[in-house]
Order: C-alpha cells, then sequence, then structure tokens
C-alpha cells in the first residue's frame, strides 16, 4: 500500500497552521505589537474557514477558541495603544 500525497487543500492547511503557530511564537516571544496581534486574528479566521476544517469539529473548536482569545488580546493591546497616544498629546 502506498502512501498518498497530501491534497494540495491539506498542504495549504498544514502551512497556514504552521506559519500561524511561528506568529504566536514571535508575538510570545516579546514582539507584543496590536498589528501581529491583529494578523494572528486574520490567520486564525482563515483557518477556520478552510474546506479541510469542515470535516475536523474538534480542530475547529480549538482556532474558534484561539482566535477569541487573541481578538481579545488584541482589543486590549487597542486599548492601550490609543490610551498612551491621548495621554502623550
Amino acid at each position: 500500500m502506498t502512501k498518498q500525497p497530501p491534497s494540495l487543500e491539506k498542504t495549504d492547511l498544514i502551512s497556514l497552521h504552521a506559519s500561524t503557530c511561528l506568529t504566536m511564537t514571535e508575538f510570545i516571544n516579546g514582539c507584543h505589537c496590536p498589528k501581529l496581534a491583529h494578523f494572528i486574528v486574520h490567520q486564525l479566521r482563515r483557518l477556520l474557514a478552510h474546506p479541510e476544517l469542515e470535516r475536523a469539529h474538534e480542530y475547529r473548536h480549538m482556532y474558534q477558541q484561539l482566535l477569541e482569545h487573541w481578538q481579545k488580546i488584541t482589543a486590549y493591546l487597542l486599548e492601550q495603544q490609543r490610551q498612551r497616544h491621548q495621554t502623550s498629546h
């Protein structure tokens, strides 16, 4: 029995997952930038919209939880940025 190579959609999903994890690691390692957090939210939305996840409910649930978490982080960072901007003027 020969192993089939992953489909193009599966390969795209794997790549998207890996780049999202890498970006999260970059954020956690000190780059607490609202733009980076927003990009993570964007990546997680792309993951949730990926056709391969239609059949993987456990992964959809995990990505949904991550999305909610990163949306909160993004909102918090944007609020901090807004407050800093207001106090500097």
